[in-house]
């Protein structure tokens, strides 16, 4: 049976879960032991009336092994394991999907170099991220790793332009030869994280669902990290209106003329990056697919701004966050400030506003998967909120 067979454990999704509870069970022989206790039960029932309550209480051990399965050391350390490998599956995405690993760089590195070293590290990650997930019981992550599995299938004649080919067993492959004879733009265009429909972007929806509580412990403090979460997003969105307005950037001075307000505009930019960062660390602790997909989108787009936020001394580190640099901003130009702000503050506006919305519903969908990956129907959020689309 090959990986992608649909009854496989990760050629479908949907029955994951008990799936693996099922397996981690078989494979501790915890099921062998509870079924001959049980039918030994039965058995001898015929000649001792009592048997019936001894009987019951091995069926409550059944089912308590079936929903707490005891973990063999094997299991534990792949569960332990697979929260490093989808960190590192997750950097390597994010290092395809940066624009800095499309350009020469000033030691001498040329792009083509680049981006093979990347792809060489995507699919070693991936191949990690995959193997380790077979022998993981950890929901939240094995769920999330075979969605990004069931996304590479779709996409492996877009891959396999890469040089990328997809292996019996579910990993992946990397031809050398074959991508030194493309153009760099393909990779880019199929890592494109602004592109709703690019491989990449489906895998890092798929990574993202997986929040960093979950990664470390496959429990989620959602009551917490909800109310943060609506919280600071609430004051980010306020703070993204100011920025996007027109009054914010004027002022007067004692004799009356209207001047730019740089000192009002510096205070108002130190909120929005405060509630920023606030918002981004709340978010990814959320499990909540909606907010997890949005803060995707939104990191994305902040990126995209990298260079132009750089310019009026707003620095975006590697995780997302921002940062300000008072004295480039005091020199920045005018018309930078406002036209770069103001840009930036509208381009993130929507994706801000499904943050919140999510986090505050808690609504655990927005493409039909819950935060563990399970399929749920639900209606398009986005029509319900801008009745469009």
């Amino acid at each position: 049976m090959s990986w992608m067979d649909s009854n496989s454990m990760f050629g479908n999704t949907s029955g994951l879960a008990g799936m693996l509870g099922d397996y981690s069970a078989i494979r501790s022989g915890s099921y062998g032991k509870l079924m001959k206790s049980y039918y030994g039960e039965q058995s001898s029932s015929i000649s001792r009336g009592s048997s019936s309550s001894r009987s019951k209480n091995v069926l409550d051990e059944i089912i308590e092994e079936r929903r707490n399965p005891k973990e063999s050391k094997e299991v534990s350390a792949a569960n332990s394991k697979l929260s490093t490998s989808v960190s590192t599956f997750k950097n390597a995405l994010g290092t395809l999907q940066s624009e800095n690993t499309y350009k020469d760089t000033q030691n001498g590195l040329d792009a083509r170099s680049k981006v093979e070293n990347a792809l060489k590290s995507y699919v070693s990650a991936y191949n990690d991220a995959v193997t380790t997930a077979k022998k993981s019981t950890n929901m939240n992550m094995t769920s999330n790793v075979a969605g990004a599995m069931g996304a590479t299938k779709e996409s492996v004649e877009a891959l396999g332009e890469l040089g990328i080919t997809l292996n019996h067993d579910g990993t992946l492959a990397f031809d050398v030869k074959k991508f030194k004879t493309i153009e760099l733009s393909t990779v880019k265009d199929a890592f494109d994280g602004n592109a709703a429909l690019s491989y990449g972007s489906k895998i890092a929806s798929r990574l993202n669902r997986i929040a960093d509580s979950a990664t470390s412990s496959g429990k989620i403090d959602s009551s917490t990290t909800t109310v943060a979460t609506v919280s600071n997003s609430k004051s980010l969105m306020e703070s993204i209106e100011s920025l996007k307005g027109t009054d914010l950037y004027t002022t007067k001075n004692n004799a009356g003329d209207a001047v730019f307000n740089r000192d009002g505009v510096k205070a108002e930019l130190g909120k929005f990056i405060e509630f920023y960062n606030k918002t981004i660390e709340a978010a990814k602790k959320s499990g909540i697919s909606g907010v997890n997909s949005n803060l995707t989108t939104l990191l994305q787009k902040t990126a995209q701004y990298t260079k132009s936020l750089a310019e009026i001394g707003v620095t975006v580190t590697s995780e997302g966050k921002l940062s300000l640099n008072k004295s480039v901003f005091d020199n920045a130009a005018q018309d930078k400030i406002k036209t770069n702000l103001t840009s930036y503050a509208s381009s993130i506006e929507t994706n801000a506003r499904l943050v919140n919305y999510y986090s505050t519903t808690q609504n655990n969908s927005t493409s039909g998967y819950s935060a563990t990956g399970s399929y749920t129907n639900t209606s398009d959020i986005v029509s319900q909120l801008y009745g469009q689309i």
